[in-house]
């Protein structure tokens, strides 16, 4: 009789086991898949071409929070390199009114630091003429 059981009490355990397992990942692939905009958003290569690091920036962020960020730029070409070497002080100052405009909630989640890079790119080609092709954070804290 005790066989019997214990056998019973193996394959119980096996079967939970299996269900467990094979339920994880079924809800792993069907109900917690990512949109197709969201993977294609991450995987999507980038333009190489140079980078320009523009440096270190605290700013104080509406509500009362801060951020510290570094950031670099991702050029057009090694033309546009020089040229921007140059207009670094107007870059810092459109970087710095971007960031400053910010409240903690426009930095916090990965969608808002997407739609931040895309106003950085777009008010950072009105001084560099087209010439930004992307903006690196390459540190983020806010408090």
């Amino acid at each position: 009789m005790k066989r019997k059981s214990l056998i019973i009490t193996i394959l119980t355990i096996l079967l939970s086991v299996g269900i467990g397992v094979g339920g994880t990942i079924g809800a792993q692939k069907y109900i917690f898949k990512t949109s197709d905009s969201t993977r294609t958003l991450a995987s999507a290569p980038k333009k190489s071409g140079p980078l320009l690091p523009i440096g270190e920036f605290t700013v104080n962020l509406q509500g009362g929070a801060f951020l510290k960020t570094s950031i670099t730029l991702q050029l057009i070409d090694t033309k546009a390199e020089v040229t921007l070497k140059n207009e670094d002080a107007f870059l810092k100052d459109r970087v710095n009114t971007v960031l400053a405009n910010k409240s903690l909630n426009d930095v916090q989640t990965p969608a808002a630091r997407e739609k931040l890079r895309e106003e950085l790119i777009k008010r950072l080609n009105e001084v560099a003429e087209n010439k930004v092709t992307d903006v690196l954070f390459l540190s983020l804290v806010y408090q």
